[in-house]
Order: structure tokens, then C-alpha cells, then sequence
């Protein structure tokens, strides 16, 4: 079986833990000016390069980037979808190795996120936090001796934390095994939602597991809950995937030799079936059926999405294109990785 270097990898993608910070003397998003919009920018650089870490991130302003170039930001996780509707004023400070992200403008004025593969939620909340320090020196954060961080969405509070593991839950979900932990975990405080949804499909077969730190609740009670949670559904899709395998594995093998097959075959591939094709390519390498990476997929479902796609063209494309461009970058990817059929399991 391929090596998956970072804990529970096989199922779980990757862990986020974003601090929601506002500034005191700045109004909330919906009524401050493009000049304060533009002042909390500065500030933000000033406080990073104040902590001596201004060569470790790059300034990415969304108003100085193509729709597509702002859409691959969030196609590889490294901003909120959110903050796409906000590219007149959105900016982000991405750190060099991808495990940083200080998001500006969007509801809050700064969300300060740590994420790493894999399931990793302590390890990722001390990078927020971490960063959280660096900003915090400038000492002008809304906070009330009561209620904590001060935050557009009341309900996030206190704290001001939101922590997601995306989940990648093929076998759980055929086997209808997700609604009945959807309901275990709102009675918990916690969500198990589609990562996208599209027509009633959850696309790739994941799904994002959220908490939120709210007033009254400590960062360590809803990391803990958060974590255990996570565990438990990650030994469900384990236990899932091994029970098909031990009653008739060849049913698993069949679904991911048609996916190979069909994206060494396809002539025009559209995200949704992209998504789809290299969900069961990720299940193949977490079974060992494919000589492949779990990493690697992920890098795939990442780069073959919609926004990525387009980067890769300096012109306008229609649909079609778009389809067939990522038909032809997939198979190539494919084929690199796995080297033809050598590298399949026999």
C-alpha cells in the first residue's frame, strides 16, 4: 500500500483552523471605506513584516488578478470561497509553504487560517495562532472583557474560531452511513456538510466537518470534539471500505479501473465528472490498487477544477474548451503519474 505521510490521510484531506480578527477602530466589512479597506491591507504587511516574516508570504490582491486566477486560489484551498465575492477590496498573505493563509476583507477584516493534510487540527491551530501573534502586537483587535473577539457573525464570538476537516467519504455515503453521522453530530454542535453540491451531487464524495468555538466554549473543547469526531469517521469509512473488499472487493477494483480507463479514453471531461473520476482514483490508492498518492490526487482535484483550468489558457474559453482542455491535462497528469499501466496493481 502506497505511504500516506500525513495522519489519516486516506480519508481525511486536509484540517483548517481559521481565526476571525477585526480591528477596533475600523468599521465591520458592510460599512467601512475603500480607503479603510486598503489601510487594513497595509497594516496587516506592516504587522508581518514587523515579525521579521515578510519573505515567508506573498500579497495576493484579488483586484490585480484575473476571475480565474482569484478561483484557483480557492480551488487549492488557500482562500475562502467568500472572499471571491469581495475582489474589489479581497486581498490574502500566503505563506510560502501553503500552511499559512492571512485573508483580508472578507466579513471579518482579517480570518487567519492554518491548514495541513491530513487530520492535524492541534498542529494547525498553533500556526493560527501563531500568526494570530503577529498580528495581535499591533494591539488594536475589538475585543470585550465579556464577550471575547468581537465578529461580523455574532455567533462566532468569543473565541472567533471555525475549525473543518474535508473528508473524502466514498463507501460511507453509498452505503447511506452519511445522514445517520449527520445526526449524531448535531446533537454535538457539529456539522457534516457537501463540500459542493451541484444538482444534489456531492462532488468528489467530500465533505467538510466543521466546529465553531462560540461564547461560553473553549478553543480546546471544540478542537477535542472536532478531533474525536473525525476519528470516529474515519474509522466508519475504513470499516466500510474493508467490509466491501472482504464481500467482494472486485466490485471497488471494477470502479476504479472504468475511471482510469475513462480518463484515458475521454475526449471532453467536465469538473463534476473530473471530480467524480478522481474521487475513485483516491480510493484506489488508499486500498492500495493503484500505485499512486494520495497526495497526488489531491494535487489533481485541485488543479483540474474549473478557475485552474482556465489559468493554464491566456484566453477567454467557452465550456467546451474548457472540457476538453481538462480532458487532455488529466489523462497527461494520469499517465505521468502512473506511468501507462506498469504501476497498476496486477
Amino acid at each position: 500500500m502506497n505511504e500516506w505521510k500525513a495522519p489519516a490521510s486516506d480519508i481525511a484531506v486536509m484540517t483548517q483552523v481559521t481565526l476571525a480578527r477585526n480591528f477596533a477602530d475600523v468599521p465591520f466589512e458592510s460599512l467601512m471605506s475603500d480607503e479603510e479597506a486598503a489601510h487594513i491591507i497595509s497594516r496587516i504587511a506592516g504587522a508581518i513584516e514587523a515579525a521579521g516574516r515578510k519573505d515567508a508570504f506573498s500579497l495576493a490582491r484579488l483586484a490585480d488578478m484575473t476571475e480565474s486566477e482569484r478561483g484557483r486560489l480557492a480551488d487549492h484551498y488557500l482562500i475562502d470561497r467568500g472572499l471571491l465575492k469581495r475582489p474589489s477590496r479581497g486581498a490574502a498573505f500566503l505563506s510560502k509553504g501553503s500552511t499559512m493563509s492571512v485573508m483580508v476583507n472578507d466579513e471579518d477584516h482579517v480570518c487567519i487560517c492554518g491548514m495541513l493534510p491530513g487530520l492535524q487540527l492541534d498542529r494547525a491551530a498553533d500556526l493560527a495562532y501563531q500568526a494570530d501573534g503577529w498580528l495581535d502586537a499591533t494591539g488594536a483587535y475589538a475585543y470585550d472583557a465579556q464577550f471575547g473577539f468581537l465578529t461580523a457573525d455574532p455567533a462566532c464570538a468569543g473565541p472567533g474560531m471555525k475549525a473543518a476537516v474535508l473528508m473524502h467519504l466514498p463507501t460511507m455515503r453509498a452505503a447511506g452511513q452519511v445522514s445517520r453521522i449527520c445526526q449524531e453530530l448535531g446533537q454535538q454542535n457539529l456539522r457534516l456538510k457537501p463540500w459542493r453540491e451541484e444538482k444534489g451531487d456531492v462532488l468528489g464524495n467530500l465533505y467538510q466537518l466543521e466546529g465553531t468555538a462560540v461564547i461560553g466554549r473553549a478553543e480546546e473543547d471544540i478542537l477535542g470534539a472536532l478531533s474525536e469526531a473525525a476519528e470516529k469517521i474515519v474509522a466508519c469509512e475504513r470499516r466500510v471500505r474493508a467490509k466491501i473488499c472482504e464481500q467482494d472487493g472486485l466490485i471497488i477494483e471494477d470502479r476504479v479501473s472504468r475511471s482510469l480507463a475513462l480518463i484515458r479514453a475521454a475526449k471532453l471531461m467536465s469538473e463534476r465528472e473530473m471530480l467524480l473520476r478522481c474521487s475513485e482514483l483516491r480510493t484506489g490508492a488508499a486500498l492500495g490498487m493503484l500505485n499512486i498518492t494520495g497526495e497526488a490526487v489531491d494535487r489533481l482535484m485541485a488543479d483540474m477544477q474549473n478557475a485552474s483550468i482556465e489559468c493554464r489558457s491566456m484566453e477567454k474559453m467557452t465550456e467546451r474548451q474548457r472540457d476538453a482542455l481538462r480532458a487532455a491535462a488529466l489523462r497527461e497528469a494520469v499517465d505521468a503519474l502512473l506511468g501507462g499501466t506498469a504501476n497498476e496493481r496486477g
